[in-house]
């Protein structure tokens, strides 16, 4: 899929969704912020520029790539080996997303991804829908055993 192409069925989909796309334009072409409540949803859209032995078999067809990623909370410092590995086994659960973890921040998020030619705006709805309900769900019932802390708007 061409980039362009794809940008215009993100921006189609933010629009359906019923945001401004120029407003939830970001500093490069093909990030987004959405919001919902207090929960920052960043939806990115880029091009590969080169080869991933983990994407291999997508690549020669369709470098573009699709991307949502909603903030979910910090890893605890105590106990992190253990919630780090329950999120592994909720992971088996989930449609449309995965928990990930970024060391660098300490920042657990869900994400979602998909080549840019299996994404189709009508999806967009759903997909947030499911995200943040996962989000929601976990936060609840991990908070007291971990002493969750949720990552803030101005600090995502």
């Amino acid at each position: 899929m061409e980039f362009k192409d794809l940008v215009f069925q993100v921006e189609k989909a933010i629009h359906d969704v019923g945001v401004d796309p120029a407003a939830a334009r970001g500093e490069e072409e093909g990030q987004w912020l959405l919001m919902r409540n207090d929960t920052p949803i960043y939806l990115d859209a880029w091009v590969a520029e080169q080869r991933s032995p983990w994407n291999y078999f997508i690549f020669e067809e369709d470098p573009t790539t699709v991307q949502m990623t909603i903030p979910f909370c910090y890893a605890p410092t105590l106990q992190r080996e253990a919630f780090l590995e329950e999120l592994l086994t909720v992971n088996l659960n989930l449609l449309y997303g995965k928990f990930t973890y970024n060391a660098k921040d300490n920042v657990v998020a869900l994400i979602y991804r998909l080549p840019g030619l299996s994404f189709q705006p009508a999806d967009l709805p759903r997909v947030i829908d499911g995200l943040m309900y996962y989000s929601e769900m976990a936060y609840h019932v991990l908070k007291d055993e971990f002493t969750l802390k949720r990552v803030l708007v101005e600090e995502s």
